[in-house]
């Protein structure tokens, strides 16, 4: 074996650091080109990003916020044409640059926490014709996240990855509940599991037995689970957000159970399989809602959305049938068909040729669909 000597390894880190700065300043570079087009079609000297979602966006997953139950961050980002600024009090600024964007070329500035300033850096650089993305009576407001896509290839790689390591987790949590368990335990432990993986827990609902019947959006509680339960979970890393379902059943899985399900599953194959670049998503809902009808459940779709466009946030917007807008490669979207006691929903990205899976994991029970000659598999309910 050969043995790297110290100096040679520090070598290595430091050009292997470099290339890593390389590869995010491209990212940067390239959407920095999104936000010059940006300004020109608006007639805009710059825009103001204090949105959580749009400074991960920007930055290539960094983040600018402080408390988890915010939109807006604690620091701002102000794009020229010709400069990029990191705007942040003092308090947040020095942690800011150590750790998030100190290896950034971006021009940074700070002023006193006790002394609002930011308006006057800003209008002080760019002048009065400014964009943001916060409701602000200073400047002109703006929205920027239709420029969240196409994802590039370093976005997708990263979402790759938190897909396959949330669907990990989902898996290992699943398979260790127990009869008994409260729905809030299990919440705890999935999200100390995510956490350890610097994966931040976005959304978790929890329903055991009646409680899958009663409510689409259950929050867990200190019910115990006798029979049934399912996982719903939205998880955030590096700014991306993955979303996917799973349900488990103890003992014999009743029949109607099985019929729903298969249904559900089946109406996601067709989501899926019909998510591809070119087509309107009214299309791709109409299509779905023919699958409802078809299994014999097609007033399901009133009782919850099914999903939407989904990437820097849970999503975008809701799918529906007049919706107009196309589909485009390199977009991520979250459908997630229900009926009444289950649910099927995955996370997939657009290809040339169709979507991609990136929150399925091969150890979960999977169900094969045939749709339109294709085979799609969705996550089966794991019995225990």
């Amino acid at each position: 074996m050969k043995i790297i000597g110290h100096w040679s390894y520090q070598f290595l880190l430091k050009n292997l650091w470099n290339d890593f700065i390389k590869k995010m300043n491209r990212e940067i570079e390239i959407k920095w080109e999104r936000i010059k087009k940006f300004l020109k079609e608006n007639n805009l000297n710059g825009v103001l990003l204090n949105k959580v979602a749009n400074f991960a966006w920007f930055t290539g997953g960094k983040s600018n916020f402080v408390s988890l139950h915010t939109e807006i961050g604690a620091s701002s980002l102000l794009i020229t044409n010709k400069k990029i600024y990191f705007i942040s009090n003092n308090i947040e600024f020095p942690r800011m640059i150590k750790e998030e964007i100190g290896n950034f070329n971006f021009e940074n500035i700070s002023f006193p926490w006790y002394q609002d300033k930011m308006k006057a850096v800003v209008k002080k650089i760019a002048g009065d014709k400014v964009g943001s993305d916060k409701p602000d009576r200073e400047f002109i407001p703006v929205s920027i996240e239709n420029l969240h896509f196409p994802l590039l290839e370093e976005e997708i790689k990263r979402y790759k990855q938190l897909g396959k390591e949330s669907s990990t987790i989902m898996t290992e949590i699943c398979k260790n509940i127990r009869q008994g368990d409260k729905e809030i335990e299990i919440a705890g432990k999935l999200s100390k599991r995510l956490w350890e993986l610097k994966i931040i827990p976005v959304v978790i609902l929890i329903a055991g037995d009646e409680r899958i019947k009663n409510f689409r959006h259950p929050l867990p509680t200190s019910k115990k689970i006798k029979k049934h339960v399912m996982v719903v979970l939205c998880a955030k890393r590096d700014g991306l957000i993955v979303s996917l379902t799973r349900i488990v059943h103890f003992g014999k899985i009743p029949k109607n159970l099985k019929n729903k399900h298969f249904a559900v599953c089946k109406v996601d194959a067709c989501f899926i399989n019909e998510t591809i670049p070119g087509k309107k998503i009214g299309e791709v809902f109409g299509n779905a809602l023919e699958i409802y009808k078809e299994t014999g459940y097609k007033n399901e779709w009133k009782l919850h959305h099914q999903g939407g466009l989904t990437g820097y946030l849970t999503r975008y917007y809701k799918g529906y049938k007049n919706l107009n807008i196309i589909i485009e490669e390199n977009q991520a979207f979250a459908w997630n068909p229900s009926i009444t006691g289950t649910k099927s929903e995955d996370t997939i990205i657009t290809t040339k040729i169709g979507s991609e899976i990136i929150s399925e994991d091969k150890n979960w029970p999977m169900i094969e669909i045939k749709y339109k000659n294709k085979t799609v598999l969705r996550p089966d309910i794991l019995q225990m």
